[in-house]
């Protein structure tokens, strides 16, 4: 019951930003497949497919429960009923574990470890797909790691949640890749008899996850594959085009962002703790330490040494923050080990102290911008000689080792905390950088930060599809007219729509440019969407169309409210187009 609650707790009493800002379109996009379904599929396939743009439908491990929890509460209360569900997945196994192997003290430990990081708030705040790969990653591990007699249950639990990761969003391979071969080496190193029934019962697990999520696909979107057309859009995302976009040739960047320091810091912290002289690391503590290790490896070569984005793109490298987590509450509770056998009262002083570094944190949720040196080194320097400090303790002040773990536990968790949430400091263009920029994590506003023009943005992104309407028929193809360049309050609503490639680029209604008309005539859309803050021009829009020979209808007009954002739309069909009037 604690660990069913312990979301809803710790989200007031930690003071967790309840949505992230829109900083990309991306987030809005996977929003349309969510609230509209199959209409996206019936108006755009034909048209988006071939350029890759229809990637989003393809992430079903999240599409799916996003749409279900969405038809059955709602929009808002959907979207928390959703990461509600991420967070069970990501905390049940987690408690599981550290209870099994450290009591029910740890466990806590390892829920608040988890809950409370700005990584996983910031994830879970957008309708962006790691927000569920990072549940599922971090629950996949936890389940890896299992002490169990049933051991094949539980690598077939994970093997099925590292499937979903990758059906969730593509970077999630690299996660499951790596905690494959850590599965395979540990088998190879503790108990070869086992290694082939462990490689049949994940892949086993992998294609009946996989089978599942197809028919899932066919229901939702009324198409059985989304493997091979996820796999089009990865080649396509590599061309050269596209990784000199979005992937850059330096690495001369990575020393502006502190918090990726924070990996590398907690497995130095975890082979510390664990590596002794003459004294068997056990098998689900070096199956944790060593997947994670893995998986920093692999995203380490794949941003450097290949060609994709994992690190510097925030969407992109939180799927990380799952082995960070696990990785750094199995280390804190082995820390604590002494404080577990102490009084009752000091086996919860370990989540105790886990509790108040953030609640101390969220009361002034401010830190200067910092890179790696010299601050970011020194916090680093911090974790790693907190995490000597026990063994050293143990050796030379016996009865104060307790303390000294309790100590250690602050350190190690406000540098980590530090770290994560430091904002990346101004600096010019690096020569040799993406030519996309990804934007800046909100990690500082998680705790203690608020969302109310987040809500207001969100009730109308999911307002507007219903304004619109269903299509009628497979390519009711539907364009957009607003005022470019972009306007704040609109740019996510017109997200949906994949606002650049469905829009008529320069032209400003009422003015219907050549441009326009070259567009409308290559796309021959049945409908226009019209929206802006007010409808000054909506009256001399539909009499421009009405001239250049569209035979225009206004088929809806709402105002739509949220806060202090207003949006008007017109729904215009051009019957010159249409395969009859509605």
């Amino acid at each position: 019951m604690a660990v069913l609650v312990s979301p809803v707790v710790l989200f007031y009493v930690l003071r967790m930003r309840p949505m992230a800002p829109n900083d990309l379109p991306d987030p809005g996009i996977h929003t349309a497949y969510i609230v509209h379904s199959r209409d996206m599929f019936a108006r755009y396939f034909a048209v988006m497919s071939p350029s890759a743009r229809m990637r989003e439908a393809y992430r079903i491990g999240f599409l799916a429960p996003a749409h279900l929890f969405y038809e059955l509460f709602g929009a808002l209360p959907g979207f928390f009923v959703t990461r509600y569900f991420f967070a069970l997945i990501a905390i049940a196994p987690t408690y599981l574990l550290l209870r099994r192997l450290y009591g029910r003290p740890a466990a806590a430990l390892g829920v608040i470890v988890v809950l409370s990081n700005p990584v996983f708030i910031t994830a879970w705040g957008t309708d962006y797909p790691d927000s569920a790969l990072i549940a599922y990653a971090t629950g996949a591990l936890a389940c890896m790691a299992m002490p169990s007699k049933r051991r094949g249950i539980w690598v077939a639990l994970g093997a099925a949640l590292y499937t979903a990761g990758v059906w969730t969003f593509g970077v999630g391979a690299f996660v499951a890749v790596a905690a494959f071969v850590g599965l395979v080496a540990i088998g190879l190193i503790r108990d070869r008899k086992r290694v082939l029934a462990g490689i049949i019962v994940f892949a086993g697990a992998a294609l009946i996850v996989t089978i599942v999520l197809s028919l899932v696909f066919e229901n939702m979107f009324g198409h059985l594959d989304f493997i091979r057309p996820t796999f089009d859009s990865a080649r396509f995302l590599s061309q050269p085009e596209q990784t000199r976009r979005y992937h850059s040739t330096t690495w001369r960047w990575a020393p502006y962002v502190a918090y990726l320091l924070v990996p590398p810091a907690v497995a130095a912290a975890w082979a510390i703790v664990f590596v002794k002289k003459r004294v068997r690391i056990p098998t689900p503590q070096l199956t944790v330490g060593l997947i994670f290790t893995l998986q920093l490896l692999l995203f380490m070569a794949a941003q450097f040494l290949g060609s994709v984005q994992v690190l510097e793109m925030h969407y992109f490298s939180s799927a990380l923050w799952s082995g960070v987590c696990l990785t750094l509450a199995i280390a804190l509770a082995e820390i604590a080990q002494p404080l577990f056998a102490a009084s009752r009262a000091a086996r919860w002083l370990p989540a105790a102290l886990l509790l108040v570094i953030p609640l101390v944190y969220e009361t002034d949720p401010h830190v200067p911008a910092f890179g790696w040196g010299p601050f970011g080194y020194l916090l680093v320097a911090g974790v790693i000689l907190a995490a000597c400090a026990p063994r050293l303790g143990a050796r030379f002040a016996p009865a104060r080792h307790a303390w000294i773990g309790a100590a250690t536990i602050v350190v190690i968790s406000g540098c980590v905390l530090v770290l994560t949430v430091a904002p990346i400091p101004a600096h010019h263009r690096l020569s040799g950088s993406a030519i996309a920029q990804g934007p800046p994590p909100a990690y500082a506003s998680a705790l203690g930060g608020t969302a109310d023009r987040s809500f207001a943005e969100y009730r109308i992104e999911t307002e507007l599809p219903k304004f619109v309407g269903p299509a009628t028929y497979t390519g009711d193809d539907l364009l957009l007219w607003w005022n470019m360049p972009p306007h704040a309050a609109l740019d996510i609503p017109a997200a949906q729509y994949h606002t650049n490639f469905n829009s008529l680029i320069g032209s400003k209604p009422p003015m219907l440019t050549a441009g326009a008309r070259q567009k409308l005539a290559l796309r021959k859309p049945t409908e226009i969407l019209l929206f802006d803050p007010t409808d000054t021009h909506f009256s001399a829009s539909v009499a421009a169309l009405d001239r250049a020979g569209y035979d225009p209808v206004v088929l809806r007009k709402k105002v739509l409210r949220s806060g202090e954002l207003v949006m008007h739309a017109w729904l215009i069909q051009l019957r010159v187009f249409a395969h009859g009037a509605r």
